[in-house]
């Protein structure tokens, strides 16, 4: 099934000789479980790598990216201790311990590259992702692609999952709700909320509901990609953003609708189509600012193996298109004009 080895693909600086590169992207994986219940989402950085992922952007960019890879985060898992503030949270340690290394982790990566590319794991590293990305960039837009609204807080949620409370650590108006989480010191720079737009929304809790209606925060749900459609979806998106910021897309799989990723842990159908998802990042990529991406929850150790085929093969098309610059009406950027020599009419 892995067509390479990840001692093959880690460190790996991928360029063609006699093209000049334009643009560096670093990965990283981020095998992190503890935010949700159901194991297997931590294989997914090492199942991508095998899966030839790095080869796959290098040959849709035509040699113009040099990818470095970073190999997978390194963290003490019991750095830090279970809080006795948020009781309801479960792994809240694990969750720091490897969000805190993010944090730190992502500007590193910033300083030698363009564009970084975070693999999860769950969503619960969006926290760490995009918090290390404001601590670089503190001027920034975030897209986040998902079936589920991630803005839980300690006191709402349900489940005590961590991967549906991420979004609410990053928004500067919900900072006051975890006073003893000391973000002030670990994630400094907050997202606005009028900066944060939602697309893909299904399956949203009640008191998520509430906090997106409070905040007027942006949530294209499906049903407003059925009563628009996606074109429509993505010229509001892109309206709503800061044309003066760098873009964050974190994208989870189960956007996708579960026919088209069913390998994933919270699998809801009625999901976005892939030709909806890639015009959504296809759209992103061509502002020429997106700077951060995510891709979460592919869990290859849930369906059949052909569920996981099929998965993994939306994942590589997802990606190659916001990392890999793949354009479906074609791409003649970076050719040697001396092969075509055509020449004009008059």
């Amino acid at each position: 099934m892995f067509k390479h080895s990840v001692k093959q693909l880690r460190n790996f600086s991928a360029q063609v000789k006699g093209q000049d590169i334009k643009s560096k992207l670093g990965i990283i994986g981020v095998p992190f479980s503890k935010g949700q219940s159901k194991a297997g989402v931590e294989q997914a950085p090492d199942l991508l790598r095998q899966q030839g992922l790095i080869q796959t952007l290098q040959e849709t960019s035509r040699g113009s990216l040099a990818i470095t890879d970073y190999g997978n985060l390194k963290y003490d898992p019991l750095s830090e201790p279970e809080s006795s503030y948020y009781k309801n949270m479960k792994n809240y340690g694990s969750f720091m311990s490897c969000n805190k290394a993010l944090i730190e982790k992502i500007p590193q990566i910033l300083q030698e590259n363009q564009q970084f590319l975070c693999m999860g794991g769950d969503h619960a590293i969006g926290f760490g992702s995009v918090a290390g990305h404001l601590k670089h960039t503190p001027n920034l837009s975030l897209v986040w692609v998902d079936a589920h609204a991630d803005i839980n807080l300690h006191t709402t949620t349900a489940s005590g999952n961590i991967h549906g409370m991420p979004v609410s650590f990053l928004l500067e108006e919900l900072r006051d709700f975890w006073k003893h989480a000391q973000l002030d010191d670990i994630a400094p720079n907050c997202l606005r909320a009028d900066q944060l737009v939602y697309i893909g929304l299904r399956d949203i809790d009640p008191y998520e509901a509430y906090i997106l209606n409070k905040l007027g925060i942006r949530a294209y749900a499906m049903d407003s990609v059925d009563k628009y459609g996606i074109a429509k979806i993505m010229e509001m998106t892109l309206d709503a953003l800061d044309v003066n910021n760098k873009i964050h897309v974190s994208f989870d799989v189960d956007a996708l609708d579960s026919k088209v990723a069913p390998s994933t842990g919270t699998a809801v159908y009625g999901g976005l189509s892939l030709r909806e998802g890639i015009y959504i990042v296809e759209s992103l990529s061509e502002t020429k600012r997106v700077q951060g991406v995510d891709l979460v929850e592919l869990n290859p150790s849930l369906g059949s193996a052909q569920d996981v085929k099929t998965s993994v093969s939306a994942t590589m098309e997802i990606l190659k298109t916001i990392c890999g610059g793949y354009r479906r009406k074609g791409n003649y950027e970076n050719i040697d004009e001396s092969r075509v020599n055509i020449k004009m009419m008059d």
